[in-house]
């Protein structure tokens, strides 16, 4: 089916759209203004008309990444029967991730790692999305009935972030291997109810 120049996406979206893209693969700080433009076929005009720096750009694309993920998380607990089951349908949907040869991890993990300065705007972006993603787990595990759902909220998204930050040395199959097995302990050991093995 063809397109006609109506259909095409207006340049602040293609912008944006390439700029996820190349950030996810090559990096923020690897990837200049520049590449951004031309694979977005857009001018740096048309650029710098929607997002005054670079840096509001790399804000608008990791606010999007946030936003995404607030749509699997959504998606993937639906039609978990129980709490518990919504936990572990969060580390299963994990598991698919990191077994994605071109999954690369957290994209707001890795802006941040490129902006380590407590005071950067990004990397206080970054940080206020990952606090509001343990803050959701948390509230799962309070759901649950945990014993201390602040302990295995903040368990679970540390097995999680740490088995994306495991994925260059370890691989996808291993690294999902270890969050699955490590998860099942701590939901076992958190969680009031039983917690059946391979549930």
């Amino acid at each position: 089916m063809s397109t006609t120049p109506a259909d095409r996406p207006k340049a602040a979206e293609r912008i944006q759209a390439a700029a996820k893209d190349l950030f996810y693969r090559h990096g923020i700080r690897a990837t200049g203004i520049e590449e951004v433009c031309r694979v977005a076929d857009a001018t740096k005009m048309s650029l710098y008309r929607t997002y005054p720096s670079k840096d509001a750009l790399v804000a608008a694309v990791l606010c999007d990444d946030g936003q995404c993920y607030d749509a699997w998380f959504q998606s993937v607990i639906a039609d978990a029967p129980t709490p518990a089951a919504r936990l572990q349908a969060l580390v299963d949907a994990v598991v698919q991730k990191l077994r994605d040869p071109d999954y690369r991890g957290c994209p707001l993990l890795l802006a941040q790692a490129e902006f380590p300065d407590p005071a950067h705007p990004i990397h206080q972006l970054v940080a206020g999305q990952k606090a509001g993603m343990r803050d959701r787990l948390v509230e799962l595990a309070r759901q649950a009935g945990a014993k201390d759902p602040v302990l295995l909220g903040e368990s679970l998204a540390m097995l999680m972030d740490g088995a994306w930050a495991s994925l260059p040395y370890l691989g996808g199959e291993r690294a999902g291997q270890v969050l699955r097995q490590g998860a099942e302990a701590v939901l076992r050991g958190g969680l009031v109810e039983p917690f059946p093995a391979g549930a």
